[in-house]
């Protein structure tokens, strides 16, 4: 190497040699300067006095300076010990010099200092495993957070199953003007409750992940008169018009959620007649022509008590209303509008408002909602094939019905809402006792009960369908009857041989369904049916 280009590399980096044994020879400025030492300090001792104490001795260590003796060249990033005591961080390069014949005379280290590149790196490193420690613990408490709900909604739901079951079943005897009166205000109470256990239920799904878009046809102008029907008695009540205009060019069918696009649908509407009070609520159609996706642009527009602006920013957060009067004079969990923006998101879409203290309300919202011409293929019901007349299950049968529960109240609810019919009414306690009577006889429908002591629903119904294998006999339709609703628990009821999932609280007109639909042919392919919301 000619003399120039050997001090222009000693001139532009740090350099110390060292003899074959790695003992230090000289080193130039610059890597006296990189380590704080005077070159008279560590002239003639060896490299480890640049190693922490535990690697001076190492397998690894000594084998690099074998190697270097050998002629072998090592590069790479290297922390090294200063004269403080303090880590330098290298890029070096060790190069061995021959002599004529051969042999290692001297050793050349070059070096550039990378400590600051390093450190910003460890410091990336550990602020990565902090951030990833603190999203694990955050995610654990939000698990933790949505377990408590679920399990709280299904506690809750189970004695609502009966309250709600014995108030709708009481209110189709006869009675006067004054029990008439108090047994409406008892379901008024009750809708109120499961809309907020309903709530409840969305937020932990949402929080855990578990809430679904499902897709398939359906008929726009079909389920815009479901919910008229349903809210214009509402408005009617507080004489309020309600009115729904679609733009001409808005088609007829699309592909998406119905069902959340109704519960999306109802919340907003739900909550313009709530606050309102002279007027009325629109609801409007067309296509989307703002700045947001989506192929729809929805607006609920109301004349109702309006929002002021220093209150748009937490309208949609959880547990969240305008202010605290709202909560004291209009009720209310304040979910609703948390759990619609989440919907909304979920389906590619947008959500906002427009709005003014006592000059009303507009909520928008877009839908990325696919058109179709296929009106042969919609439903805006799928897949809940259960939705027969409910007089079928007077007109057919009878059939033979197990029902296990190892609550008495809810044993006692079935048999009052199937006493009417012509159906043979078995009862179990547990899924030990359902077991048995199984391998005894055989039945046509068993509502299981999912969450018992001792023998739950689930291998209850495991056994079931074992004994059904090997007798050759016709398999029951089973229903698993519970609270929890996840998408998990329903899997969980289809994989232990269930054939749909129900939910509680269970309404009357939703059982009858249910067992009118063991005269469909096709009635395999149930999933889940919930009780409305």
């Amino acid at each position: 190497m000619a003399d120039s280009t050997y001090n222009a590399l000693i001139n532009s980096n740090a350099v110390i040699e060292f003899d074959p044994e790695g003992n230090i020879l000289w080193a130039n400025k610059n890597y006296l300067d990189l380590i704080g030492y005077k070159l008279s300090e560590i002239e003639g001792l060896h490299h480890s006095i640049f190693l922490k104490e535990d690697e001076r001795d190492t397998l690894a260590y000594h084998e690099m300076w074998r190697r270097l003796a050998l002629g072998d060249s090592f590069t790479g990033e290297f922390c090294r010990v200063n004269r403080l005591g303090k880590n330098v961080w290298i890029q070096g390069s060790y190069n061995p010099v021959l002599d004529s014949q051969a042999q290692v005379i001297k050793v050349v280290k070059m070096a550039v200092d990378i400590t600051d590149r390093m450190t910003l790196s460890e410091n990336l490193e550990k602020k990565n495993r902090e951030l990833a420690t603190t999203a694990a613990k955050a995610k654990a408490a939000t698990y933790a957070k949505s377990v408590f709900l679920a399990n709280m909604s299904h506690e809750i739901r189970t004695p609502l199953n009966s309250i709600i079951g014995i108030t709708d079943t009481l209110a189709e005897t006869s009675l006067d003007p004054q029990q008439l009166t108090y047994v409406e205000i008892l379901q008024r109470a009750n809708q109120q409750l499961m809309t907020i256990i309903n709530d409840i239920l969305d937020l932990s799904k949402v929080e855990a992940g578990e809430m679904e878009i499902k897709k398939f046809p359906f008929e726009l102008g079909r389920l815009l008169q479901e919910l008229d029907s349903l809210l214009n008695f509402r408005a009617q009540e507080k004489a309020l018009s309600l009115k729904i205009e679609v733009a001409p060019e808005v088609e007829s069918f699309f592909i998406g959620d119905a069902n959340r696009l109704r519960q999306v649908l109802m919340n907003l509407l739900n909550n313009a007649i709530k606050f309102t009070h002279h007027g009325g609520v629109t609801l409007k159609i067309s296509h989307n022509q703002t700045e947001y996706p989506g192929y729809l642009l929805f607006c609920i527009q109301d004349t109702g008590i309006g929002i002021s602006k220093q209150n748009f920013r937490g309208i949609f957060k959880p547990f969240t209303q305008a202010d605290s009067t709202t909560t004291r004079r209009y009720g209310g969990s304040g979910l609703g509008l948390s759990i619609t923006k989440n919907i909304v998101q979920l389906m590619q879409g947008h959500i906002w408002l427009e709005s003014e203290l006592d000059e009303g309300s507009r909520f928008y919202f877009t839908l990325d909602l696919e058109p179709t011409i296929d009106p042969q293929s919609t439903s805006n019901f799928i897949p809940d094939k259960s939705a027969l007349p409910g007089h079928l299950c007077l007109l057919s049968g009878p059939l033979k019905i197990l029902i296990v529960d190892d609550v008495d109240d809810n044993r006692n609810l079935f048999g009052i809402y199937l006493r009417n019919t012509r159906h043979e009414l078995t009862f179990a306690c547990s899924g030990l006792e359902a077991v048995t009577l199984a391998a005894e006889q055989s039945f046509d429908i068993i509502f299981m009960d999912v969450q018992m002591p001792s023998m739950d629903g689930y291998e209850a119904t495991r056994q079931i369908r074992v004994l059904e294998k090997s007798s050759g006999s016709r398999a029951a339709r089973i229903f698993a009857c519970t609270a929890n609703a996840f998408s998990e628990d329903i899997a969980k009821s289809l994989q232990a041989g269930c054939d749909m999932h129900l939910s509680k609280p269970i309404r009357k007109d939703n059982l009858l369904k249910t067992v009118s639909s063991y005269f469909q042919s096709d009635s395999t392919a149930y999933l889940s049916a919930e009780s409305p919301k």
